[in-house]
């Protein structure tokens, strides 16, 4: 028999109260993300922070797209270096276009908490900014690039509808020990705008998109380390469905973990799940959680890859882009993914 964690609950205030992480899962936003406040009070508590500020990964991230395709980007601070990262892939020609720089730290921002926040980031002709205005049922992305002599220009705008009956929202605070924590929202909203690569209008179809909100923000272990899957669409009716799937370093992931199905505004928990890449990276990924109530497979099409360092000792990254097949089944809706493309992360990072 299958076991399901506990349905999501109202949100705390806070994410930290009384120097304390508030564990548990949440069915929408927290207000007050302030997690350098689970440092404490004291004559010693400015040190604290400093040192809990820079182990802290922090980055709002989004995916969207169409029937024919999808984007990636995120503003992503891992305190010793920053990343602004815009990557645009052709579901059906398996391509994929990137708009990508590293950048020190301090001149990125991500935003703690989504209301009426900014993530933003600018450089080397490159500038992403991610508006939040959860309260007023909007996410908007806004990314350009001058282009150059190898890269097209780009202009991205779009809006997120994440109001009332729009979009469903699971946010989580999940221990890593006592006090520290992983804390991401996640959201799947319908989506319109205008994608245009080196001038010509490439989408977003009319009535066919899609967003995914991503913030994070996580007082990882070192090495930081996880498997991550997601996969949406928008049904012919309009409907945005999707899938997260993680394996992660969180404790109890039977209780605490991220793993859900969204089908409109309805988010439905999952139990814990395991990747199995048997022919390594670029081959087929195996998804599944214990009881057979999870049982995905994920094709990749596109290579995409990050590491740093000799024989990547710093970091590992592979994300490769490409199709689910299977079904999902949580206790009160099943999710067909046949035919859904996504994105898969296997992380390890030390720095």
């Amino acid at each position: 028999m299958t076991l399901f964690p506990p349905v999501a609950t109202e949100p705390p205030a806070s994410l930290v109260t009384r120097g304390r992480y508030n564990f548990g899962t949440y069915d929408g936003p927290i207000a007050d993300i302030n997690p350098l406040d689970a440092a404490g009070s004291g004559p010693l508590a400015g040190t604290r922070r400093a040192v809990r500020n820079l182990g802290l990964k922090e980055w709002e991230a989004f995916q969207l797209g169409d029937d024919d395709l999808f984007v990636l980007g995120a503003v992503y601070n891992a305190k010793t270096l920053g990343l602004l990262q815009v990557l645009v892939v052709d579901k059906h020609a398996a391509t994929i276009r990137r708009w990508e720089t590293k950048l020190p730290s301090p001149l990125l921002t991500v935003a703690r908490g989504l209301d009426g926040t900014v993530s933003e980031g600018e450089f080397a002709g490159l500038e992403i900014e991610i508006g939040n205005q959860l309260p007023g049922g909007r996410v908007t992305v806004d990314a350009t690039h001058r282009g150059t002599a190898l890269t097209p220009e780009l202009d991205l705008h779009i809006t997120g509808d994440c109001a009332t009956g729009a979009a469903g929202h699971l946010v989580i605070v999940h221990p890593f020990d006592e006090n520290r924590a992983l804390y991401s929202h996640k959201a799947m909203m319908p989506a319109s705008g205008s994608l245009l690569i080196g001038g010509a209008d490439v989408g977003l179809a009319d009535g066919r998109g899609f967003l995914i909100l991503d913030d994070h923000h996580g007082d990882y272990p070192r090495p930081m380390k996880y498997d991550w899957v997601t996969g949406v669409r928008r049904t012919p009716a309009g409907v945005v469905e999707g899938f997260n799937l993680t394996d992660n370093q969180v404790r109890n992931p039977g209780v605490y973990n991220e793993n859900a199905i969204w089908i409109g505004d309805q988010v439905h928990r999952l139990p814990a799940v395991t990747v199995d890449r048997p022919d390594g990276p670029w081959g087929t990924w195996y998804i599944r959680d214990s009881g057979g109530a999870v049982d995905v497979t994920f094709t990749p099409t596109v290579q995409s890859t990050m590491h740093v360092g000799p024989r990547k000792i710093l970091a590992e990254y592979y994300a490769p882009y490409g199709w689910y097949e299977g079904t999902i089944h949580a206790q009160h809706a099943t999710l067909r993914v046949d035919g859904m493309f996504g994105v898969g992360e296997s992380k390890r990072i030390l720095v």
